[in-house]
């Protein structure tokens, strides 16, 4: 058991709301093994004009549907009803359905393998015909996923600040504004280990004007901002946010250069990341957390 959760248990979570279903030992439990589904591609092939064949374009992956079919006994009709109107309740998901981008998380735990996916609850069909004599009520229901992946509960990071080791050449006391425009000393090395490519989300913590983060040879990204004491930018590249907030409220995605956020994930691998951007103090500093991706339950 990990996090609470019983083998086989589903837990559904979003902001005012925690609602545990998928055993015995919860109301609801599945009566089979959820459908996982899979992801519809969206391809471009096209025929070979006056000839046999196709030609392949490239492919996209949609996002999967899990669906579940459950069932909730209870000790009286009135209490099954209940129970099915608290189930009815968590599955609206009406603190997040109004909001364009936000999701809710479906987390799961199988053979000691905890798993969450993020999307938003969908179909609710509840049947009620066995209720009065059984005190059962018969449940159907799916839950869209924002891509086809699982995503562990294993963060992962690595954190550094903007001045360079006093071992490469130069002395201390450093002179202000110290600006930083090479990544030689102020790199720092990590490694990814995942199946899939992970989603890195990267805080960048001020005083620091014009900060750029460099992740190995492939993803750079800059914000055109000047961020004083105890301010921070976070840019998160992961698919059911891609966003970039300056202190957790604004939204500041105009200001951000170089790699989309679409393209910036990290195969599993040796990486060194770098802080760049101009800081009058010497105490600007980046960190980038993560978690390992999966391409199955």
């Amino acid at each position: 058991m990990s996090g609470g959760l019983r083998n086989g248990e589903w837990e559904l979570a979003y902001p005012g709301t925690v609602y545990t279903f998928g055993t015995t030992a919860t109301p609801a439990w599945n009566l089979t093994t959820p459908d996982l589904g899979d992801a519809t591609l969206r391809t471009s092939d096209s025929d070979r004009p006056r000839q046999d064949g196709r030609s392949f374009g490239t492919d996209y992956r949609g996002g999967r549907t899990i669906s579940f079919e459950m069932g909730l006994r209870a000790r009286s009709s009135e209490e099954a009803r209940h129970e099915a109107q608290e189930f009815q309740r968590a599955w609206r998901a009406d603190s997040i359905r109004s909001t364009p981008g936000a999701v809710a998380q479906l987390r799961t735990i199988y053979d000691g393998r905890e798993r969450v996916v993020y999307g938003r609850p969908r179909r609710m069909s509840l049947n009620y015909d066995d209720t009065t004599v059984n005190k059962y009520v018969g449940i159907v229901a799916d839950f869209a996923c924002t891509d086809d992946l699982f995503y562990g509960t294993d963060e992962q990071g690595v954190g550094f600040g903007i001045a360079p080791s006093l071992g490469g050449g130069l002395l201390a006391p450093l002179a202000a504004p110290l600006s930083t425009t090479m990544t030689s000393d102020r790199s720092q090395g990590f490694a990814v280990y995942s199946k899939m490519p992970v989603w890195p989300v990267i805080r960048i913590n001020g005083p620091i004007l014009n900060p750029e983060v460099v992740i190995g040879p492939e993803v750079r990204i800059s914000a055109r901002l000047d961020l004083g004491r105890d301010e921070w930018v976070e840019i998160d590249t992961r698919p059911w946010r891609r966003s970039a907030l300056r202190n957790g409220t604004a939204n500041v995605s105009g200001a951000i250069r170089g790699t989309r956020l679409a393209k910036a994930s990290l195969p599993s691998g040796n990486y060194d990341v770098g802080l760049k951007g101009t800081d009058p103090t010497g105490t600007a500093s980046v960190q980038l957390n993560w978690s390992s991706t999966y391409s199955a339950l």
